[in-house]
């Protein structure tokens, strides 16, 4: 497989919590920006078969809907895009009405994925967002009725005051729009506006291992109501699991275009620029050629994240013989790790500690 993303760094108001690379009040750089884009696109030095785009950010649905029209159309003049291509945007329930909808869809796109992330609109105006409950479910509504199947909602866990009751509640309410859900928890990152929040007592996040409690008790109900866990953060109902995602988790090959957008390709990885000026003078954050420990570290971690576990030959392939690492060993003994058919897994039960786990190993 092989995929494309694309940046859109723009956003009506910036999160608490969002360190991404977007920008809130810059309305003034879209047209410059969608024109820059453009031009990366058209002259790539790549060709090859795209079986998946997302249009990511920042907030994609924010900005006029012929700016997305324009980048797809670009990027199937140089690309040649699968018939079955899956074709994703990032969208806020605020920013969505039927008209925008029924357009995206008009020009391929055939998969939605709203950032909801919590249902309670107390906790939604302290992040930053900018709906409320109720636009949640206009959006949903508007979704389907405009012919969208495919449709992912983001949710947050390790919120300020998080009971479990209301995080199956919110589910309950969400599912028969749905079919998948990302359930991410909480990070306070560098120089966000939340890790000063934290910092001087404003916000006060429940402890990892309740964040950890919940998330467990979540996974288990999701599951019962036909959502599979394929990753540690992604349900999805039979036949809708992210396959633009899947593709970063196998390692597969794919572009990115935009400020910041990164791109891997034969064991390469690079990354554009983090402002507007650098993006538009072409120059990169990231530059690498992967090492065979890089990449060796890359597919356990990548791999233990997914249901699907990595390849014990595959790493023998590439000098590492997984048997000798002591601590392997005692995870297998544990039961936390085991082997099925060639490939290493990590025990469901123990995804919530998935990192200490991929730190024992490499």
């Amino acid at each position: 497989m092989s995929g494309i993303y694309v940046h859109i760094p723009f956003c009506e108001s910036k999160c608490l919590y969002c360190a991404f690379a977007s920008f809130a009040g810059k309305n003034s750089e879209q047209k410059r920006y969608f024109e820059k884009l453009k031009q990366e696109i058209l002259s790539s030095n790549f060709t090859f078969k795209v079986d998946s785009i997302f249009i990511g950010g920042g907030t994609p649905s924010s900005v006029d809907k012929n700016f997305i029209a324009e980048i797809l159309s670009a990027i199937k003049s140089k690309f040649e895009v699968s018939d079955k291509a899956e074709i994703t945007i990032e969208a806020n329930p605020n920013s969505l009405d039927r008209e925008k909808l029924e357009f995206y869809k008009s020009i391929g796109i055939n998969r939605l994925s709203i950032g909801v992330q919590s249902l309670d609109n107390t906790v939604l105006k302290k992040l930053g967002r900018l709906h409320n409950h109720a636009q949640v479910f206009d959006a949903l509504k508007e979704a389907k009725r405009a012919g969208f199947e495919n449709i992912n909602c983001d949710l947050l866990l390790g919120l300020e005051n998080e009971k479990y009751n209301f995080l199956k509640k919110e589910v309950k309410l969400l599912k028969k729009y749905v079919t998948h859900f990302s359930c991410y928890m909480l990070q306070v990152e560098e120089n966000t506006r939340l890790e000063k929040m934290v910092l001087d007592g404003s916000v006060k996040l429940p402890s990892d291992e309740k964040t950890i409690e919940n998330y467990a008790k979540l996974t288990k109900f999701l599951q019962k109501n036909g959502f599979f866990q394929y990753e540690i953060s992604n349900f999805a109902k039979k036949g809708y699991k992210c396959q633009h995602n899947l593709n970063y988790w196998r390692r597969g090959n794919y572009l990115g275009f935009g400020l910041g957008a990164h791109s891997f390709m034969d064991e390469k990885r690079w990354a554009n620029g983090l402002t507007f000026e650098d993006y538009y003078k072409g120059r990169k954050s990231l530059e690498e050629k992967l090492t065979e420990r890089q990449i060796v570290e890359e597919v356990i971690m990548l791999g233990l994240r997914c249901e699907e576990g990595f390849d014990k030959q595959n790493l023998l392939e590439k000098g590492y013989d997984i048997e000798k690492n002591q601590n392997f060993q005692e995870l297998k003994k544990l039961q936390i790790l085991f082997e099925d058919g060639g490939k290493i897994k990590i025990n469901p039960a123990y995804y919530g500690a998935s990192n200490l786990v991929i730190e024992k190993l490499i």
